[in-house]
């Protein structure tokens, strides 16, 4: 069970910054597409997002887009933000985590894997041995997506008080 409990939960990717990352002895960032970066219905990146984006390799991190969506979705979103990307990677099973650490050059525990489900960001990257950072779905709008919240607020909250303590003893 405890694999499916985050290490760090934020309202959005854009209150995770590079010094935050560095801080916590990440190199490499691993992202969701869908529900984290943009809406699933979102064909092309929000304006917001290649500063985001611009400001994490900056900051001195590799940054891979990593979706279990199709490459024809995931490369187009990719392509207008300019950033390479792993598209069907078969989240949470092991073999796409591994497959984007040898892609970024980088061992699972320099990673951070960011998204917004439980049962596939987060339960994978522990599972490989990353930093795991929640954030709120943008998604949230959605029927089924409300749905699949409702079984994974407990471990979003025990990750916040995970959070909290991290933090109290720093």
């Amino acid at each position: 069970m405890s694999k499916l409990i985050p290490d760090f939960v934020f309202e959005s990717i854009y209150d995770i910054t590079p010094l935050f990352l560095r801080e916590n002895g990440v190199r490499g960032v691993l992202i969701d597409l869908d529900g984290t970066l943009a809406s699933h219905k979102a064909a092309l990146p929000p304006e917001a997002l290649a500063p985001f984006v611009r400001a994490l390799h900056e900051g001195g991190l590799r940054v891979l887009v990593f979706s279990n969506n199709r490459e024809g979705r995931v490369g187009r979103f990719c392509a207008a933000l300019g950033v390479d990307f792993i598209s069907r990677a078969g989240k949470p099973l092991l073999g796409g985590f591994r497959r984007a650490a040898e892609r970024l050059g980088l061992p699972a525990d320099a990673l951070a894997v960011v998204g917004d489900q439980i049962f596939t960001d987060v339960f994978g990257g522990n599972r490989a041995g990353a930093l795991t950072c929640y954030v709120q779905t943008l998604d949230r709008r959605f029927f089924w997506v409300n749905v699949r919240y409702q079984f994974e607020r407990g471990f979003i909250e025990r990750g916040k008080k995970r959070m909290e303590a991290r933090m109290r003893h720093e």
